[in-house]
C-alpha cells in the first residue's frame, strides 16, 4: 500500500458503495514519513447516507454538521473525521465561516476548497493510489508550502489559513512560496476577524511547533513565524497594540507564552503590568481563572525583578512561585536563588502564609464583633496574617480574636 491506514479503515472502504479518500494533512504527514495517529476521509455520500448503510454494522455514525457534511465514524477505539465532498462560497472578511456550502459529487470539485497543495492530496483507499491535482507531491518532496489555485483565492476570506500557513512553515520546516507568502501578508487583516480563543490555540501551537513532529522541524523552529510577525508588523492583526516585539524570553524559557507575554511587556513598558496583561489576555478566549493566574506568575516575576521584601512577595505569590522560579531563573539566577530559599524557608518550618492558613475568618470576626462591617474583614484578616507570620499572634482563635479588638482602632 502506498500509505499504511488500519484495518478498520480499509474494511470501512469496502463497505461503501463508492470510493472512499483519505485527505489533508492525513496524507501529506504519511508522504513526509511522520507517523498518523489520526485520517481524515471523504467522499461524495452525505452522513444520512452513511448512518444508513452502516446501520448493523461495527461502525457508528454520529453527524457532527449536517449542514458541512461532517461526522465522525467510530469503531473499536478508532475515530474518523468524515467530511463529503463539497464547495464553499465565502462573503468579505476572514472569519473562517463559509456563506454557502453545496455538497459536490466529484474529488475535483472537492480539491477546489483547499489551501495548500501539500494539504489537497487525495488516498483513495479501494484502488490504493493518489490523486494529485496540484502537484502537492512534489512540493512536499521540495519542501514547499504553496497555495492552490491562486493565492488571493486561497487567503482572501479565511484568516485561519494565513496562521496555519506559518505554524505549517514552522512544524514542518518547509518554505513558503514566495506568492504564497505575499498573499498571506496581504490578506493579514482577515486574522482580526477570527475569533480570540482561535487566534490563541493556533499561535500556541506555533510556540509549540518544534515539539509536534520531532525530527522534521529544526530546534526554535517557532522563531521563523514570529520573525515573521516581527517583519511584516503582522502583531497589531493578532490583537497586540506593537508593530515589533523584542523576542528574547520566548527562546529560553520553557513556557513560551510566559515567555512571549514577558517580551512584549518588555517591549511596550506598561505603567500597570497587571492591568496591561488583563486587557490582552480578554481578547484571546482565555477562562477567566487562567488569566488571573498568568498575570499573577508574570506580576511575580517583575515584582521578584524590583526586589519585593520577602513577606510581601509570598503572601502574593506563594502558590505560583514554581513557575516564577521558572521564569526568573534564566533572568537573574541571584534573585531566583533567593526567592526559592526563602520559599522553601517557608515550607519547611511550616509559616503560615496565606488567609486561608489563619484559624479565623470573617464569619468569626461577624460572631464576636457583629457591628463591625463586611468590608472591613479582609484588610483585619491580612493584618492578622502579617503578625502571625512574624511570630506577633500565635495563630489560635482566641489569640486571634482578642487581637481583632485592637485592629479595630486603626483598621
Amino acid at each position: 500500500m502506498l500509505i499504511n491506514i488500519p484495518d478498520n479503515l480499509s474494511k470501512l472502504a469496502q463497505l461503501l458503495p463508492t470510493e472512499l479518500y483519505v485527505v489533508g494533512g492525513s496524507v501529506r504527514n504519511a508522504l513526509i514519513g511522520i507517523k498518523q495517529d489520526d485520517f481524515d476521509i471523504c467522499s461524495k455520500l452525505k452522513p444520512e447516507k452513511l448512518v444508513q448503510i452502516l446501520s448493523g454494522s461495527d461502525y457508528q455514525v454520529k453527524i457532527k454538521s449536517k449542514s458541512l457534511g461532517i461526522c465522525n465514524i467510530t469503531i473499536d477505539d478508532e475515530v474518523y473525521e468524515y467530511a463529503t465532498f463539497r464547495s464553499e462560497t465565502y462573503g468579505q472578511g476572514g472569519s473562517h465561516q463559509p456563506e454557502k456550502v453545496e455538497f459536490v459529487s466529484t474529488i475535483e470539485e472537492d480539491a477546489k476548497r483547499r489551501d495548500l497543495t501539500c494539504n489537497a492530496i487525495y488516498y483513495d483507499i479501494k484502488n490504493d493510489k493518489l490523486i494529485d491535482f496540484y502537484g502537492g507531491v512534489d512540493d512536499i518532496k521540495r519542501k514547499l508550502l504553496k497555495s492552490i489555485e491562486t493565492p488571493d483565492q486561497v487567503f482572501s476570506h479565511d484568516g485561519v489559513r494565513i496562521l496555519r500557513l506559518f505554524r505549517l512553515s514552522c512544524e514542518l520546516g518547509f518554505k513558503i512560496e514566495k506568492n504564497t507568502l505575499e498573499a498571506a501578508i496581504k490578506y493579514s487583516n482577515n486574522i482580526r476577524d477570527i475569533a480570540g480563543e482561535r487566534i490563541t490555540n493556533e499561535v500556541t501551537r506555533i510556540l509549540h511547533s518544534d515539539r509536534r513532529y520531532q525530527g522534521h522541524s529544526k530546534p526554535h523552529a517557532y522563531m521563523k513565524a514570529l520573525k515573521l510577525f516581527n517583519k511584516y508588523s503582522l502583531w497589531p492583526v493578532l490583537g497586540i497594540d506593537t508593530p515589533k516585539i523584542k523576542l528574547n524570553m520566548v527562546k529560553k524559557v520553557e513556557h513560551r507564552s510566559q515567555g512571549l507575554l514577558i517580551d512584549l511587556i518588555n517591549t511596550v513598558e506598561p505603567i500597570s503590568i497587571s492591568y496591561y496583561l488583563n486587557l490582552v489576555l480578554s481578547g484571546m478566549g482565555l477562562g477567566k481563572k487562567y488569566a488571573l493566574n498568568t498575570i499573577n506568575i508574570l506580576s511575580g516575576y517583575y515584582d521578584a525583578l524590583n526586589n519585593l521584601d520577602n513577606k510581601n512577595y509570598f503572601f502574593k505569590y506563594f502558590d505560583n512561585f514554581p513557575s516564577i522560579y521558572l521564569l526568573l531563573i534564566h533572568k537573574s539566577k541571584y534573585l531566583a536563588n533567593k526567592y526559592q530559599f526563602f520559599y522553601k524557608y517557608i515550607i519547611n518550618h511550616k509559616l503560615v502564609i496565606s488567609l486561608k492558613e489563619l484559624k479565623i475568618n470573617g464569619n468569626d470576626i461577624s460572631a464576636a464583633y457583629p457591628k463591625v462591617h463586611q468590608k472591613r474583614f479582609k484588610p483585619i484578616l491580612e493584618s492578622l496574617l502579617s503578625d502571625v507570620f512574624d511570630c506577633k499572634v500565635e495563630n489560635e482563635k482566641e489569640a486571634l480574636l482578642a487581637a481583632v479588638e485592637q485592629k479595630l482602632k486603626y483598621l
